[in-house]
């Protein structure tokens, strides 16, 4: 077979073919060298949270031998907060534009776990504002297996009423006080219910993260209105896969901009207190920690 170009000139199929080929290799090789490869490691200034642990982090919750290094201040508009700040490095009071709202588990701030974590956060550049959401009545660490713990006592003592006005004081007190523009939250179990209520419009915050949130409604999925992500343990019997998927609906419904992410081996509190002698436990934490840190760079920044 012989093809005839328009310059009049005559070539058999096989040495066309040839052609093409070439002329594609000639084009396509200057772009190849000039972009090279994508990298694709991940480098961040923050260190991961585990390295903040011992060995001595078991399940139960308490760490030894460990200490934070924030410290505590009282923020917020007109009802004041007992907060845990943690500043990142070289930049205090009035000298950074993002923050970070730490809304804990019913353990609260008095748990070094909470407050490491915290630290973890302010170590990748973010001021971290903890606030005592119980103040001082947080859950003790053996609270849950004591007999003799009235829990029902104790939720009627935080009602959500109660709760809204802390978290709303701090986000004032975040932003009159300390000069921040912008603010993400992130919420662990008890906390990340209102990591979801207070991403509806108005609310004052611009970004989100929670990890295996607790007793969230579908209208509180309903009404986010800024960017959500979530950490899930396959464990974690408060977040099934029917609840799981049910949020993921309303969120792709809402047209929402947000992740889910799914941990194999990770149980309901994996994200702030695990046993990271477990490989899939450790794993799950510490990517947890870099799955919020990664949305609030990408979102709140």
């Amino acid at each position: 077979m012989v093809l005839t170009l328009s310059s009049g000139r005559f070539y058999s199929f096989e040495s066309f073919n040839m052609l093409v080929q070439l002329s594609l290799l000639a084009l396509l090789a200057p772009l190849s060298l000039a972009s090279g490869p994508a990298p694709l490691a991940y480098e961040h200034p923050g260190q991961l949270f585990a390295s903040a642990s011992t060995k001595s982090h078991g399940a139960s919750g308490v760490l030894t031998g460990t200490n934070s290094t924030g410290k505590f201040e009282t923020v917020g508009g007109e009802r004041k907060v007992n907060t845990y700040l943690a500043y990142p490095p070289h930049q205090s009071k009035n000298n950074t534009d993002v923050a970070i709202l730490y809304l804990s588990d019913i353990f609260g701030v008095q748990l070094i776990n909470n407050r490491l974590l915290a630290d973890s956060f302010a170590r990748a550049g973010y001021l971290v504002a903890e606030p005592d959401l119980f103040d001082g009545d947080a859950i003790p660490v053996d609270g849950l297996t004591d007999p003799s713990f009235n829990r029902t006592a104790w939720n009627e003592r935080h009602p959500t009423e109660a709760i809204d006005a802390i978290v709303a004081s701090t986000i004032a007190g975040l932003r009159q006080e300390y000069g921040v523009k912008r603010i993400a939250a992130t919420g662990y179990c008890f906390g990340g219910k209102y990591v979801a209520r207070f991403l509806a419009a108005g609310k004052g915050l611009d970004a989100g993260f929670t990890a295996h949130p607790s007793n969230v409604q579908d209208s509180e999925w309903e009404a986010i209105d800024a960017p959500l992500s979530i950490a899930y343990g396959e464990l974690d019997a408060s977040n099934t896969p029917t609840q799981r998927a049910a949020a993921e609906a309303i969120f792709i419904s809402q047209n929402a901009t947000f992740q889910t992410s799914l941990y194999a081996g990770a149980e309901h509190g994996f994200a702030v207190r695990t046993n990271i002698t477990d490989p899939k436990k450790a794993f799950a934490q510490e990517s947890a920690y870099f799955q919020a840190v990664r949305w609030i760079d990408a979102w709140a920044k």
